[in-house]
């Protein structure tokens, strides 16, 4: 999109009306799948983002509590293939609620035990949010890659088995309109995989990584104006109530983490303010009313 057509349509800003959440990226863009889809590239030598350490993630928190943070949300790359992962998962859920963001490849009986010892040791709730694509094999590993379906229900079934009930994740590969139905098929899918209280999440997918690259790219007429919020709340939006910690600097959002222009600081403090939805990838969060939160 053309600069000067932006700015003629001025091009709104999200204020932050309060600081609900922190998500960390403690993955980087280190992963051991490459999903054809993956909105930030992440892979196994993708080290654009590196992984956040202890030492880093500790430092977030500690502004977080000063700042009224009240739950938090980790995701990657993969989270589980970083060293200090446990010793992270424990410093964060001294903190507050915590949401894991995984492809579940990673998780064996050992770790899900472990997890389940930290879940028992602390007084904050930890959830699992496992990605997928498909109930069906092939269509799940044509995006994922040989073997990510039996690794992935290997590493739910374990979390099942610990006492968890993994939310599963996927990006909607199908027409809007069969939402209802898919949602029916994956709730079974879970169930038959041993998980007592199956929920899903479906999300959008965006035009960005390795879908632009595959698919297209955002046209020029997808953009945010000022006008997609004469009917719309953008307080609604999860940037009004969120912010993305890294290792190299805070982010406005977890969808725009490896774009220079959506970072906004090296701490959590100096991101306290509104941010211009300049990119195409805002669009998709207004028309679809996304949140990368696990409630819709």
């Amino acid at each position: 999109m053309d600069d000067k057509v932006k700015i003629q349509a001025k091009i709104p800003e999200v204020p932050l009306k309060e600081l609900e959440t922190l998500w960390l990226q403690v993955g980087g863009t280190l992963c051991n799948l490459e999903c054809t889809h993956c909105f930030i590239s992440c892979g196994p030598k993708n080290e654009t983002i590196a992984m956040m350490t202890l030492v880093q993630v500790k430092e977030r928190l500690r502004e977080s509590r000063e700042l009224g943070v009240k739950d938090y949300y980790i995701t990657g790359g993969e989270v589980f293939i970083n060293p200090e992962i446990f010793e992270i998962l424990e410093a964060i859920l001294s903190y507050g609620p915590l949401d894991v963001l995984t492809n579940g490849t990673q998780i064996t009986a050992e770790k899900a035990h472990r997890l389940k010892a930290l879940q028992e040791a602390s007084k904050n709730p930890v959830r699992f949010r496992v990605s997928m694509e498909h109930f069906d094999e092939a269509k799940n590993d044509e995006i994922r890659g040989k073997n990510a379906y039996s690794k992935a229900i290997a590493g739910i079934v374990c979390l099942a088995e610990a006492g968890f009930s993994p939310i599963l994740t996927v990006t909607r590969t199908w027409e809007e309109e069969l939402d209802s139905k898919m949602e029916s098929e994956f709730i079974e899918f879970l169930r038959e995989n041993g998980v007592q209280q199956p929920q899903l999440k479906i999300l959008p997918g965006f035009l960005l990584g390795q879908l632009a690259e595959n698919e297209r790219n955002y046209s020029q007429e997808e953009y945010v104006t000022e006008k997609c919020f004469d009917d719309f709340d953008i307080t609604q939006l999860q940037c009004a109530t969120s912010r993305m910690a890294t290792g190299d600097g805070v982010y406005v959002c977890p969808i725009l983490v490896d774009n220079s222009a959506a970072r906004m600081g090296d701490t959590i403090g100096q991101t306290i303010r509104p941010f211009p939805l300049s990119h195409s990838a805002c669009y998709t969060c207004r028309v679809t009313g996304m949140t990368c939160k696990s409630s819709s």
